[in-house]
């Protein structure tokens, strides 16, 4: 018989990228330069969305638990907005241009002020 310990700790995953600056704290952020970030956009192109990280406190996260939101539905699935916001609604994808609307799975919220930070591959229409 096997036993599994289990735990409830959840980690973060923060980069520690020397002179990244750029994005808006509290929102998704995709990489666009020399270390250099800015806010995403569910209408980005799917190569721009493939560099997003969450900016939060002045950290920036690839993946793990953001602390310190506020606002959030326990439970519920995140979906990238414009401007780098969440929104609980999935978008509809639009046709793949530069412009169309892509839907970007972001996480889930386990209360009203943290976020499990999973972004998935964007999906377009």
């Amino acid at each position: 018989m096997a036993f599994v310990k289990s735990t409830s700790t959840v980690t973060d995953t923060a980069l520690t990228v020397p002179n990244l600056t750029g994005g808006t704290d509290g929102r998704v952020v995709r990489i666009t330069g020399n270390n250099t970030a800015t806010d995403a956009s569910n209408t980005n192109t799917i190569g721009q969305l493939n560099s997003l990280l969450f900016k939060q406190g002045g950290i920036y996260y690839s993946s793990g638990l953001i602390t310190g939101l506020s606002g959030l539905s326990a439970g519920t699935s995140y979906f990238l907005s414009t401007g780098g916001t969440l929104t609980a609604t999935a978008p509809t994808p639009t046709s793949p241009t530069t412009t169309g609307v892509k839907a970007v799975y972001i996480g889930f919220a386990i209360n009203t002020t943290d976020l499990i930070f999973r972004p998935q591959f964007p999906i377009a229409g």
